[in-house]
């Protein structure tokens, strides 16, 4: 691999890393590739399984910014290419855009929010008056049955006692 001047060790490490397949076996520069290395116990431990340990999960999904830290140690040592800076500044001002539309979507959907929120007041406000407006409609309702039975009960008594009577003076007058 061909080696430039403003790549880092750990750049060059992480491009090896990417382009090695599994299935293939890397050269070693003199033309006999090594053997596949094994897993070696670590501590005595027979079997240990990386995939499976939690803590390595873990640390395997920081790999991606990888290149990130690198790059970001080169700065801090000064060996910043005027591209990397470019690079960085694209990258900040996409960021930067990102954010503000970000913000200008959460202002709207704030209005929206308080938009259905007043909606929904006057929701509460017309369902609660149209429940005391049937409540009241159900009273009314309620006294007209009673009005109303009674003077059923009135006149069915007034034309029992009628008919009474027109018995008596029918009775009397014979």
């Amino acid at each position: 691999m061909n080696r430039k001047p403003s790549e880092s060790a750990v750049d060059r490490l992480i491009a090896l890393a990417s382009d090695e397949k599994p299935g293939s076996k890397p050269d070693n520069g003199k033309g006999n590739a090594p053997k596949d290395l094994e897993a070696v116990p670590v501590f005595g431990e027979a079997a240990l399984d990386l995939e499976h340990n939690p803590m390595w999960k873990a640390l395997l999904q920081f790999r991606a910014l990888l290149p990130y830290v690198s790059r970001l140690l080169d700065m801090s040592r000064g060996e910043a290419t005027p591209a990397l800076t470019a690079e960085l500044q694209h990258s900040v001002s996409d960021l930067a855009n990102s954010q503000r539309e970000l913000r200008i979507v959460v202002q709207e959907q704030l209005v929206q929010m308080k938009h259905i929120e007043e909606e929904i007041t006057r929701t509460r406000e017309a369902t609660e008056r149209n429940a005391s407006d049937n409540a009241e409609v159900v009273e009314d309702v309620r006294s007209m049955q009673s009005t109303v039975r009674k003077a059923a009960f009135s006149v069915g008594a007034l034309l029992l006692v009628l008919i009474g009577l027109l018995i008596w003076v029918l009775i009397r007058v014979r």
